[in-house]
Parts: structure tokens; C-alpha cells; sequence
């Protein structure tokens, strides 16, 4: 296995993502690394080429106004935005909190997220997902034992 992985924005597969909450009925993400069903593959461009499969992918994601990606959990891995252009509303598990570039919000197991573009241009947001440590597997699994 190589010890790094160097990928250009460029290189990235860039495809429509259909979202009925998006005036357009879609937005568009560009997979910069990772390996999802919904990902096209261009050429010889590998899918995921890790073989940990703790670092599941990162995407560059383009929101048009009005857009948003309603709140939805996260079991089993950990989520983060980070907003690069344009203005949001970040949801965090029920909770509201406006968002501007080089905003941050973090979702970790159990919990749940959505975004809303709120600005007048196109909203351009990081999300990456990691799956658990073998300690916060741990302590998610306790967790989820405690709710049954």
C-alpha cells in the first residue's frame, strides 16, 4: 500500500447528485477521494484505494441557492462540513447555527445533520467522512446497547 494519496481537484469525478430539495431537482458533488456506489469513475480512476476502511471520502459539494440537504442521521461514522463559499444554515441534531466560509460542524455516530444554502450564490462546502476509531466504535456500540 502506498503511504499517501494525492489527488487534484481537477482529476476528481464531477457528477449530479438528485436532491428534491434543490430548485434544480439536483446539486453536484466532485468525489476527491472515495469510494461510493454513486461515484463515476473515469478512465483507470480508482475507486477508494485504501485498504483502511476508515477513510470512506471526500467530496466537494456545489448547493445552488435555495438548496439544502435535509437533516439526516449518521450511525457507524462521523461527518464533517466545511464551508469553503457562500452562506448556510448548518442543522445539528435539531439544533440551528448560521455558517459563513471557514465554518466548521462536525457530526459524530449517533447523531444527525442537513444544510441549507441561505445565500444568494451557489453554497461550495467540503464534506468528509471517516468511519470510527476502535475506541468510539466501542463507546457506540455501549450506546447503542443502553437504547434497546
Amino acid at each position: 500500500m502506498d503511504k499517501f494519496v494525492f489527488r487534484n481537484l481537477e482529476d476528481a469525478p464531477c457528477y449530479k447528485v438528485t436532491n428534491a430539495f434543490c430548485p434544480e431537482g439536483y446539486f453536484v458533488n466532485s468525489t476527491i477521494f472515495g469510494d461510493e456506489a454513486t461515484q463515476k469513475v473515469i478512465g483507470d480512476w480508482p475507486r477508494n484505494p485504501e485498504e483502511n476502511p476508515n477513510f470512506h471520502y471526500v467530496h466537494r459539494t456545489t448547493l445552488p441557492v435555495g438548496g439544502e440537504v435535509h437533516e439526516h442521521p449518521h450511525v457507524g461514522n462521523e461527518q464533517f462540513y466545511l464551508v469553503m463559499e457562500g452562506e448556510a444554515e448548518i442543522t445539528l441534531c435539531g439544533n440551528k447555527f448560521p455558517a459563513k466560509p471557514w465554518t466548521l460542524a462536525l457530526i459524530r455516530s449517533g447523531g444527525s445533520h442537513g444544510i441549507r444554502n441561505t445565500g444568494n450564490t451557489p453554497l461550495v462546502y467540503l464534506c468528509v467522512e471517516t468511519g470510527l476509531s476502535s475506541q468510539a466504535k466501542a463507546a457506540d456500540d455501549q450506546a447503542g446497547a443502553e437504547h434497546e
